[in-house]
Protein backbone atom coordinates (compact mmCIF):
# COMPACT_ATOMS: atom_id res chain seq x y z
CA UNK A 1 0.00 0.00 0.00
CA UNK A 2 1.51 3.16 -1.26
CA UNK A 3 2.39 5.91 1.83
CA UNK A 4 1.19 9.06 3.11
CA UNK A 5 3.74 11.04 0.77
CA UNK A 6 3.37 8.93 -2.41
CA UNK A 7 -0.15 9.71 -2.71
CA UNK A 8 0.48 12.94 -4.52
CA UNK A 9 2.60 11.81 -6.80
CA UNK A 10 0.05 8.29 -7.78
CA UNK A 11 -2.79 10.98 -7.86
CA UNK A 12 -1.02 13.59 -10.32
CA UNK A 13 0.33 10.17 -12.51
CA UNK A 14 -3.54 9.09 -12.50
CA UNK A 15 -4.65 12.65 -13.80
CA UNK A 16 -2.03 12.69 -16.44
CA UNK A 17 -3.04 8.71 -17.90
CA UNK A 18 -6.83 10.30 -17.83
CA UNK A 19 -5.82 13.77 -19.86
CA UNK A 20 -4.17 11.71 -22.19
CA UNK A 21 -6.92 9.59 -22.66
CA UNK A 22 -9.62 12.07 -23.23
CA UNK A 23 -7.01 13.74 -25.83
CA UNK A 24 -6.04 10.35 -27.76
CA UNK A 25 -10.32 10.54 -27.70
CA UNK A 26 -10.29 13.95 -29.25
CA UNK A 27 -7.87 13.32 -31.58
CA UNK A 28 -9.74 10.26 -33.06
CA UNK A 29 -10.75 11.60 -36.57
CA UNK A 30 -13.64 11.62 -37.47
CA UNK A 31 -15.54 9.54 -39.37
CA UNK A 32 -14.06 6.46 -37.81
CA UNK A 33 -17.27 4.57 -38.22
CA UNK A 34 -20.52 4.68 -40.26
CA UNK A 35 -22.74 7.24 -40.15
CA UNK A 36 -26.91 7.27 -40.26
CA UNK A 37 -28.91 9.58 -42.13
CA UNK A 38 -31.96 9.65 -41.04
CA UNK A 39 -34.88 10.46 -43.73
CA UNK A 40 -38.39 10.93 -42.08
CA UNK A 41 -40.08 9.82 -45.30
CA UNK A 42 -40.91 6.73 -46.61
CA UNK A 43 -38.57 5.25 -48.94
CA UNK A 44 -39.18 5.86 -52.40
CA UNK A 45 -40.31 9.17 -51.96
CA UNK A 46 -38.37 12.82 -53.18
CA UNK A 47 -36.76 13.48 -49.62
CA UNK A 48 -35.58 9.67 -49.95
CA UNK A 49 -34.45 9.51 -53.58
CA UNK A 50 -32.52 12.74 -52.33
CA UNK A 51 -30.90 11.33 -49.11
CA UNK A 52 -29.72 8.28 -51.02
CA UNK A 53 -27.94 10.98 -53.30
CA UNK A 54 -26.04 12.64 -50.42
CA UNK A 55 -25.39 9.37 -48.92
CA UNK A 56 -23.97 7.41 -51.97
CA UNK A 57 -21.39 10.53 -52.63
CA UNK A 58 -20.60 11.03 -49.30
CA UNK A 59 -19.83 7.17 -48.36
CA UNK A 60 -17.42 7.43 -51.64
CA UNK A 61 -15.92 10.96 -50.61
CA UNK A 62 -15.46 10.46 -46.40
CA UNK A 63 -14.83 6.61 -46.95
CA UNK A 64 -17.44 5.44 -44.83
CA UNK A 65 -20.73 3.75 -45.17
CA UNK A 66 -23.28 6.33 -44.59
CA UNK A 67 -26.43 4.62 -44.07
CA UNK A 68 -29.69 5.68 -44.78
CA UNK A 69 -33.14 5.04 -42.37
CA UNK A 70 -36.05 6.20 -43.40
CA UNK A 71 -37.98 7.43 -39.88
CA UNK A 72 -41.94 8.40 -41.55
CA UNK A 73 -44.41 9.95 -39.55
CA UNK A 74 -45.89 13.22 -37.71
CA UNK A 75 -44.68 15.23 -40.98
CA UNK A 76 -41.22 14.46 -40.19
CA UNK A 77 -41.40 15.03 -36.00
CA UNK A 78 -40.58 11.22 -35.40
CA UNK A 79 -37.37 11.43 -37.16
CA UNK A 80 -36.10 14.08 -36.64
CA UNK A 81 -36.64 13.91 -32.99
CA UNK A 82 -34.63 10.73 -32.97
CA UNK A 83 -31.97 12.97 -34.15
CA UNK A 84 -32.33 15.33 -31.79
CA UNK A 85 -32.06 12.83 -29.08
CA UNK A 86 -29.00 11.25 -30.56
CA UNK A 87 -25.43 12.14 -29.38
CA UNK A 88 -23.78 14.98 -30.93
CA UNK A 89 -21.04 13.06 -32.57
CA UNK A 90 -21.03 13.78 -36.04
CA UNK A 91 -22.33 9.79 -36.80
CA UNK A 92 -26.43 10.82 -36.79
CA UNK A 93 -27.45 13.24 -39.10
CA UNK A 94 -31.04 14.21 -40.68
CA UNK A 95 -31.95 15.07 -43.84
CA UNK A 96 -35.58 17.21 -42.88
CA UNK A 97 -38.46 18.84 -44.93
CA UNK A 98 -39.27 22.13 -43.57
CA UNK A 99 -42.50 21.13 -41.96
CA UNK A 100 -40.44 19.25 -38.61
CA UNK A 101 -38.41 22.35 -38.75
CA UNK A 102 -40.36 25.90 -39.21
CA UNK A 103 -43.59 25.54 -39.96
CA UNK A 104 -45.50 22.34 -38.29
CA UNK A 105 -46.93 24.34 -35.46
CA UNK A 106 -49.18 26.31 -37.51
CA UNK A 107 -50.84 23.43 -38.85
CA UNK A 108 -51.26 21.10 -36.10
CA UNK A 109 -47.87 19.50 -35.12
CA UNK A 110 -46.43 19.67 -31.82
CA UNK A 111 -42.71 18.37 -31.98
CA UNK A 112 -41.48 17.58 -28.80
CA UNK A 113 -37.85 19.68 -29.31
CA UNK A 114 -37.12 23.42 -30.31
CA UNK A 115 -35.41 22.90 -33.17
CA UNK A 116 -33.36 26.39 -32.87
CA UNK A 117 -32.00 25.03 -29.35
CA UNK A 118 -31.94 21.28 -30.37
CA UNK A 119 -30.25 20.97 -33.65
CA UNK A 120 -27.32 22.49 -35.97
CA UNK A 121 -28.23 23.07 -39.38
CA UNK A 122 -25.51 22.33 -42.11
CA UNK A 123 -26.68 23.37 -45.42
CA UNK A 124 -30.16 23.47 -47.36
CA UNK A 125 -29.97 20.96 -49.93
CA UNK A 126 -32.55 21.49 -52.21
CA UNK A 127 -36.02 23.18 -53.11
CA UNK A 128 -38.95 21.31 -54.21
CA UNK A 129 -42.36 22.32 -55.82
CA UNK A 130 -45.08 20.08 -56.37
CA UNK A 131 -47.33 18.81 -59.03
CA UNK A 132 -51.27 19.43 -58.57
CA UNK A 133 -52.02 15.71 -59.62
CA UNK A 134 -55.75 14.18 -59.90
CA UNK A 135 -57.07 10.85 -60.78
CA UNK A 136 -56.93 10.19 -64.16
CA UNK A 137 -60.31 9.52 -64.48
CA UNK A 138 -61.65 12.63 -62.79
CA UNK A 139 -63.64 14.68 -65.56
CA UNK A 140 -61.51 17.64 -65.42
CA UNK A 141 -58.56 18.99 -67.86
CA UNK A 142 -57.60 22.03 -65.86
CA UNK A 143 -57.21 23.56 -62.47
CA UNK A 144 -60.43 25.86 -63.56
CA UNK A 145 -62.68 22.81 -63.94
CA UNK A 146 -61.47 20.64 -61.14
CA UNK A 147 -62.43 23.90 -58.28
CA UNK A 148 -65.52 24.37 -60.51
CA UNK A 149 -66.80 20.46 -60.21
CA UNK A 150 -65.58 20.89 -56.20
CA UNK A 151 -67.67 23.59 -55.61
CA UNK A 152 -70.41 21.45 -56.95
CA UNK A 153 -69.83 18.96 -54.67
CA UNK A 154 -68.76 20.50 -51.26
CA UNK A 155 -67.72 18.01 -48.91
CA UNK A 156 -67.15 14.95 -51.12
CA UNK A 157 -64.02 16.27 -52.11
CA UNK A 158 -60.74 15.18 -50.30
CA UNK A 159 -56.64 15.74 -51.11
CA UNK A 160 -54.13 14.09 -49.76
CA UNK A 161 -50.82 14.99 -47.61
CA UNK A 162 -48.08 13.62 -46.62
CA UNK A 163 -48.47 14.63 -43.20
CA UNK A 164 -49.25 17.89 -41.24
CA UNK A 165 -47.81 21.26 -42.00
CA UNK A 166 -45.80 19.79 -45.26
CA UNK A 167 -46.05 21.57 -48.40
CA UNK A 168 -48.28 19.01 -49.93
CA UNK A 169 -50.90 20.14 -46.53
CA UNK A 170 -50.43 24.00 -47.11
CA UNK A 171 -51.15 23.70 -50.84
CA UNK A 172 -54.54 21.70 -50.28
CA UNK A 173 -55.49 24.32 -47.88
CA UNK A 174 -54.03 27.36 -49.88
CA UNK A 175 -56.48 25.92 -52.36
CA UNK A 176 -59.47 25.31 -49.99
CA UNK A 177 -58.63 29.30 -48.96
CA UNK A 178 -58.34 30.84 -51.98
CA UNK A 179 -60.58 28.83 -54.01
CA UNK A 180 -63.22 28.65 -51.36
CA UNK A 181 -63.32 25.03 -51.20
CA UNK A 182 -64.09 22.80 -48.34
CA UNK A 183 -62.11 19.29 -49.42
CA UNK A 184 -61.02 16.95 -46.68
CA UNK A 185 -57.65 16.74 -45.76
CA UNK A 186 -56.12 13.23 -45.44
CA UNK A 187 -52.57 12.68 -44.21
CA UNK A 188 -50.44 9.99 -45.14
CA UNK A 189 -47.64 7.91 -43.31
CA UNK A 190 -46.73 7.00 -46.94
CA UNK A 191 -46.76 7.91 -50.23
CA UNK A 192 -50.69 8.85 -51.03
CA UNK A 193 -50.12 8.11 -54.89
CA UNK A 194 -51.44 4.77 -54.98
CA UNK A 195 -54.76 6.11 -53.49
CA UNK A 196 -54.91 8.50 -56.02
CA UNK A 197 -54.51 6.30 -58.78
CA UNK A 198 -57.01 4.13 -57.05
CA UNK A 199 -59.97 6.77 -56.68
CA UNK A 200 -60.18 6.92 -53.16
CA UNK A 201 -58.43 10.26 -52.42
CA UNK A 202 -58.90 13.28 -55.59
CA UNK A 203 -55.93 15.01 -55.85
CA UNK A 204 -52.85 15.12 -54.27
CA UNK A 205 -49.92 18.03 -54.59
CA UNK A 206 -47.24 15.41 -55.30
CA UNK A 207 -43.83 16.24 -55.75
CA UNK A 208 -42.26 15.62 -59.13
CA UNK A 209 -40.96 11.94 -58.50
CA UNK A 210 -44.75 11.87 -59.61
CA UNK A 211 -43.81 12.63 -63.20
CA UNK A 212 -43.07 9.33 -64.48
CA UNK A 213 -46.83 8.26 -63.79
CA UNK A 214 -48.02 11.39 -64.99
CA UNK A 215 -46.39 10.44 -68.42
CA UNK A 216 -47.50 6.90 -68.56
CA UNK A 217 -51.12 8.32 -67.74
CA UNK A 218 -51.98 7.18 -64.38
CA UNK A 219 -51.83 10.28 -62.93
CA UNK A 220 -53.20 13.20 -64.45
CA UNK A 221 -51.39 17.00 -63.53
CA UNK A 222 -53.26 20.21 -64.03
CA UNK A 223 -50.58 22.57 -61.93
CA UNK A 224 -47.16 23.33 -60.62
CA UNK A 225 -47.37 25.12 -57.34
CA UNK A 226 -44.57 27.03 -57.90
CA UNK A 227 -44.31 30.44 -58.98
CA UNK A 228 -42.16 29.79 -62.20
CA UNK A 229 -43.05 26.42 -64.25
CA UNK A 230 -41.05 22.98 -64.16
CA UNK A 231 -38.31 22.68 -66.99
CA UNK A 232 -39.37 19.02 -66.52
CA UNK A 233 -42.64 19.78 -67.69
CA UNK A 234 -42.45 22.88 -69.24
CA UNK A 235 -46.05 23.02 -70.38
CA UNK A 236 -47.72 22.60 -67.05
CA UNK A 237 -49.23 25.82 -65.95
CA UNK A 238 -48.54 26.90 -62.25
CA UNK A 239 -51.56 27.48 -59.87
CA UNK A 240 -50.46 31.20 -59.92
CA UNK A 241 -51.20 31.39 -63.99
CA UNK A 242 -54.22 29.22 -63.31
CA UNK A 243 -56.05 32.24 -61.89
CA UNK A 244 -54.81 32.09 -58.01
CA UNK A 245 -51.59 35.37 -58.42
CA UNK A 246 -48.94 34.63 -55.66
CA UNK A 247 -50.21 30.78 -54.74
CA UNK A 248 -46.79 28.99 -53.87
CA UNK A 249 -46.54 26.27 -51.83
CA UNK A 250 -42.95 24.73 -52.14
CA UNK A 251 -40.38 22.13 -49.64
CA UNK A 252 -36.92 22.95 -48.38
CA UNK A 253 -35.16 19.75 -47.67
CA UNK A 254 -31.74 20.63 -45.63
CA UNK A 255 -29.07 18.71 -43.57
CA UNK A 256 -29.45 18.73 -39.84
CA UNK A 257 -26.88 17.45 -36.93
CA UNK A 258 -27.86 17.13 -32.91
CA UNK A 259 -26.84 20.73 -31.32
CA UNK A 260 -23.34 20.36 -30.28
CA UNK A 261 -21.42 18.63 -33.08
CA UNK A 262 -18.43 20.17 -33.56
CA UNK A 263 -17.75 23.03 -35.82
CA UNK A 264 -15.51 21.27 -37.20
CA UNK A 265 -17.53 18.49 -38.50
CA UNK A 266 -20.45 20.47 -39.57
CA UNK A 267 -18.42 22.61 -41.77
CA UNK A 268 -16.89 19.52 -43.30
CA UNK A 269 -20.21 18.46 -43.66
CA UNK A 270 -21.53 21.65 -45.55
CA UNK A 271 -18.15 21.39 -47.75
CA UNK A 272 -19.91 17.74 -48.49
CA UNK A 273 -22.72 18.59 -49.79
CA UNK A 274 -21.62 21.32 -51.78
CA UNK A 275 -19.54 19.20 -53.40
CA UNK A 276 -22.34 16.20 -53.80
CA UNK A 277 -24.66 18.51 -55.04
CA UNK A 278 -21.85 19.55 -57.73
CA UNK A 279 -21.57 15.95 -58.79
CA UNK A 280 -23.09 15.86 -62.69
CA UNK A 281 -25.37 12.51 -62.21
CA UNK A 282 -26.72 14.56 -59.23
CA UNK A 283 -27.44 17.73 -61.10
CA UNK A 284 -29.01 15.80 -63.31
CA UNK A 285 -31.24 13.52 -61.16
CA UNK A 286 -32.44 16.59 -59.08
CA UNK A 287 -33.37 18.50 -62.41
CA UNK A 288 -35.85 15.12 -63.37
CA UNK A 289 -37.36 15.46 -60.24
CA UNK A 290 -37.61 19.92 -60.42
CA UNK A 291 -35.49 19.82 -57.49
CA UNK A 292 -33.63 23.27 -57.06
CA UNK A 293 -30.22 22.35 -55.69
CA UNK A 294 -29.53 25.35 -52.76
CA UNK A 295 -26.08 23.82 -50.98
CA UNK A 296 -26.04 26.89 -48.69
CA UNK A 297 -23.40 27.33 -45.79
CA UNK A 298 -24.38 26.15 -42.19
CA UNK A 299 -24.81 30.02 -41.11
CA UNK A 300 -27.35 30.97 -43.69
CA UNK A 301 -29.31 28.14 -43.38
CA UNK A 302 -29.38 28.69 -39.56
CA UNK A 303 -30.73 32.76 -40.49
CA UNK A 304 -33.14 30.77 -42.86
CA UNK A 305 -34.40 29.02 -40.13
CA UNK A 306 -34.56 31.57 -37.34
CA UNK A 307 -36.55 34.03 -39.73
CA UNK A 308 -39.32 31.36 -40.71
CA UNK A 309 -39.22 30.06 -37.34
CA UNK A 310 -40.51 33.81 -36.51
CA UNK A 311 -42.82 34.09 -38.79
CA UNK A 312 -44.40 30.68 -40.28
CA UNK A 313 -46.02 31.79 -43.01
CA UNK A 314 -46.45 30.56 -46.44
CA UNK A 315 -45.90 34.18 -47.98
CA UNK A 316 -42.16 33.32 -47.80
CA UNK A 317 -42.51 30.59 -49.42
Amino acid sequence: MPSANQMPNIIRLLCILLASQVSAVAQTPWPARPIQLVVPFAAGSAPDVIGRLLAENFSTSLKTPVIVENVPGAGGTIGVDRVVRAAADGYTLVLSGDAAIVLGTAYGLKPPYDALRDLAPVSQVVVTPNILVVNKDLPVKSLEELVALARSQPGKFSYASVGNGTSSHRGGEMLNALAGLDMVHVPYTGSPLPDVMAGRVQLFFANAAALPLIREGKLKALAVSSLQRLPAAPDLPTVAESGYPGFAAVAWFGLLAPKGVSPAIIARLEEETRAALAQPAVKQRLVEMGAVAQGSSASSFSKLIEAQSMKPSDSAR
